[in-house]
């Protein structure tokens, strides 16, 4: 890949970010915990990440990093659990960095397994065991939504500053390898940014409630990757836009389930 495309795939995938932290900001202060939660975890991030990828690697690559992505999702879920647990006790930026402390440890196991679809499954699994046997009335019990929505100005700053992050990132992705790509690519800076300021709109319960809720909708991000990994033959259009249908679909399914429950 040219010097010139590494840094359009990064603005791209920078603005993709922007956009969608401000777009989440924004829908997390309007709607209730649990909608605003799940939309948290769509694969507007990871997917152009992924997308990009494709462009670039081969296909035994992106099966590699496809896999990892999977073991990567219960770094995520790790990373939520360390958050709604502190969030309750202490301010947003020292929640946001335990969340961070407990994604980096379960991203240094991820990298000692073998990189094969029934251990990063089972990873991701018995994080979501914990995360359900820590958190699972919390999702019942918050209520409070945002008070006054922020300002536009707010908004965007949050979301500038994601971007750019994640902007650099994608520099520096292609060069480590499937493996630190994925982890790379996952890596939950969008996620830190809105917790960061979660505070300023929610009250306690219902900052843990909309993070419960996104360790409930990080399973379509299941959907995602599996779908990627079963079509990956398929052009990478075409591939990809089926993917995130799949995505879609699960998230809908939850939302009616939570509904009906």
């Amino acid at each position: 890949m040219s010097v010139e495309l590494d840094f359009t795939a990064a603005a791209l995938r920078g603005l993709a970010v922007g956009s969608f932290v401000g777009g989440v900001v924004y829908v997390m202060e309007r709607a209730p915990p649990f909608i605003g939660g799940i939309v948290l975890v769509l694969p507007i991030v990871v997917g152009p990440s992924f997308f990009f990828l494709s462009l670039q690697q081969d296909a035994a690559f992106m099966q590699a990093a496809c896999i990892t992505a999977l073991g990567m999702i219960g770094a995520a879920l790790c990373f939520l659990t360390a958050y709604i647990r502190l969030i309750g006790h202490v301010s947003a930026p020292l929640a946001s960095l335990g969340g961070m402390v407990a994604w980096s440890i379960a991203a240094l196991i991820i990298l000692a397994l073998p990189v094969t679809l029934p251990w990063m499954l089972g990873f991701t699994l018995v994080a979501a065991l914990l995360a359900w046997a820590a958190n699972r009335r919390i999702v019942q019990l918050g209520s409070a939504g945002a008070s006054q929505p922020s300002p536009a100005y707010d908004i965007a700053l949050r979301g500038l500053f994601a971007g750019l992050l994640v902007a650099a990132v994608t520099l520096l992705a292609s060069q480590l390898g499937p493996l630190g790509s994925s982890l790379l690519a996952n890596l939950p800076v969008a996620l830190s940014v809105v917790c960061l300021f979660l505070l300023r709109r929610f009250d306690r319960p219902g900052a843990r409630a909309a993070m419960a809720s996104s360790q409930i909708g990080l399973s379509s991000l299941v959907a995602f990757f599996l779908t990627l990994l079963l079509l990956q033959d398929m052009a990478v259009a075409p591939r990809f836009i089926l993917a995130c249908l799949a995505t879609a679909a699960w998230a809908v399914l939850l939302g009616r389930l939570r509904r009906l429950l």
